[in-house]
């Protein structure tokens, strides 16, 4: 595992990729209909995650922000029943080997926050190149 300071950087840079993205995108819905292009993931990143064709960049821009909301405020406890009984297992799994369990979703968790940075900053990258052919083409927004 990193030093105890590294271990936020993952996190710092996906909260860092959200809200450049944040700040970036003033109009959503230019993302609507835009489909993420899997060539800007030169290293596999996003080879893990659901088809990128699938799912256009407003998709994207509001699954991250709901994450990052979601990270900040924390998890709502869970009442289903059901649910209770596999985290009662989950527990009596921990207890034998607490230190692989967190290594294990310390592992999950910065591998899903790289996906997710990644994804951000290409949200971010694509709404900058629309805005760009807007501007080449001349179009003006009226208010």
């Amino acid at each position: 595992m990193e030093h105890h300071y590294g271990e936020r950087i993952p996190m710092q840079r996906y909260f860092s990729a959200v809200r450049n993205m944040e700040q970036t995108v003033m109009f959503p819905s230019l993302l609507q209909g835009v489909s993420l292009e899997d060539q800007d993931d030169p290293a596999g990143v996003n080879s893990g995650m659901e088809r990128s064709c699938d799912r256009d960049l407003y998709h994207y821009y509001t699954l991250l922000k709901s994450v990052k909301s979601t990270v900040e405020s924390g998890l709502p406890p869970l009442n289903d029943k059901s649910l209770r009984s596999k985290e009662e297992e989950e527990e009596a799994k921990e207890k034998t080997d607490l230190e692989g369990l967190v290594r294990y979703h310390i592992s999950g968790l910065y591998h899903v926050l790289a996906q997710l940075t990644s994804r951000a900053n290409t949200v971010t990258s694509r709404y900058n190149e629309i805005l760009g052919q807007i501007n080449q083409n001349g179009i003006s927004f009226r208010w």
